[in-house]
């Protein structure tokens, strides 16, 4: 049995088709190092992120996501032409949400079928908003005694709800919640970078003498891609409307919170004394910032995404902060130790 009293977090960042570039990334360390849920007692994701990290809790290849971005992501995310999105964004904004959520919901199925929070392999953490209640939810493994309210809970149903973008997809319910009418939308909407929930849940339950006996936390935090979305010559109207702020409102939103998550925990890690490792997005020039955003799904946004990831997962691979990662450990699930993986 191993020593290690490190309690080791994956967190991943949401952000609609972008989380291709999260994907890509821990695809490229899950080829190197093997299966990502060997290697860390939580994973914690939202919206896109949550999807990637429920996969990965579950021992599903990170190749798998890749794939669904890859070949689903056009059809999630239908783009024609320029006209047609000007009409997209019309009906976002004046109609319904932007997109149906059966072609997204169809493809979690081939991915998830029907495993269930319990069937992970390592413990799990996804935010969702609670817009029945006015709450945050985090859905959560049932790893101590004292939860019991996740456990039954469909994959399918859970990634539907936290990326369940407000004007992008529709409200979602997940039938195995307590109050089974409840709805959730995106979990960005307050936890966009679920880092902060997967600290808080490693010093609630397993950190210090009176829990699991970890004496610390190592943090792993994936970003998406982003478009670098600002305003670089003063407005014109600085009275702005909900139409001339359109989906940028949504995208500079989930963007800045992830930032601002990364600069508390750089602030608090002075006094915690964990490891933390925050893989940024890569710079782009404004010709590729223009292929970026939530919903650009074309074939030129998606081989962007990819070698965007590729070039920062090549950075990393040697990296010896990294390696401290993948190293033999003692791992956790569900509040019991299982030994060396």
């Amino acid at each position: 049995m191993s020593d290690q009293k490190v309690f080791k977090i994956l967190s991943i960042d949401g952000g609609g088709i972008k989380g291709l570039y999260s994907a890509v990334i821990l695809d490229d360390f899950e080829k190197r190092y093997g299966k990502l849920s060997d290697h860390f007692d939580l994973i914690c994701g939202t919206s896109t992120g949550g999807i990637i990290a429920l996969a990965l809790a579950a021992g599903i290849p990170a190749k798998e996501i890749v794939n669904l971005y890859e070949k689903h992501g056009p059809i999630i995310f239908p783009y024609q032409n320029k006209y047609h999105r000007k009409l997209q964004k019309l009906k976002q904004i004046f109609i319904t949400s932007k997109y149906s959520d059966n072609v997204l919901k169809d493809a979690l199925i081939n991915v998830f079928g029907d495993m269930r929070i319990e069937d992970c392999k390592t413990n799990v953490l996804i935010p969702a908003s609670n817009i029945t209640k006015g709450t945050p939810c985090i859905i959560k493994t049932d790893h101590n005694a004292d939860l019991g309210r996740d456990s039954q809970h469909l994959l399918v149903d859970v990634a539907l709800a936290t990326a369940a973008a407000p004007t992008y997809f529709p409200v979602q319910k997940i039938p195995t919640m307590n109050d089974p009418d409840d709805q959730f939308a995106d979990g960005g909407l307050f936890g966009n970078n679920p880092s902060l929930h997967g600290i808080q849940e490693a010093y609630h339950f397993f950190i210090g003498e009176n829990n699991q006996n970890y004496t610390n936390f190592s943090l792993l935090s994936v970003s998406t891609l982003h478009q670098n979305f600002s305003f670089e010559k003063p407005l014109k109207i600085h009275r702005r409307s909900f139409f001339l702020w359109s989906a940028n409102l949504i995208s500079l939103m989930m963007d800045l919170q992830s930032i601002s998550t990364h600069y508390h925990i750089e602030y608090l890690n002075k006094s915690l004394k964990g490891q933390y490792i925050r893989i940024n997005s890569e710079p782009l020039t404004k010709k590729e910032s223009k292929l970026i955003d939530i919903d650009m799904a074309g074939k030129d946004s998606i081989e962007l995404l990819i070698s965007k990831g590729h070039e920062a997962s090549s950075k990393w691979l040697e990296d010896s902060r990294l390696l401290e990662f993948f190293n033999d450990k003692e791992t956790t699930i569900r509040g019991e130790k299982v030994g060396k993986m």
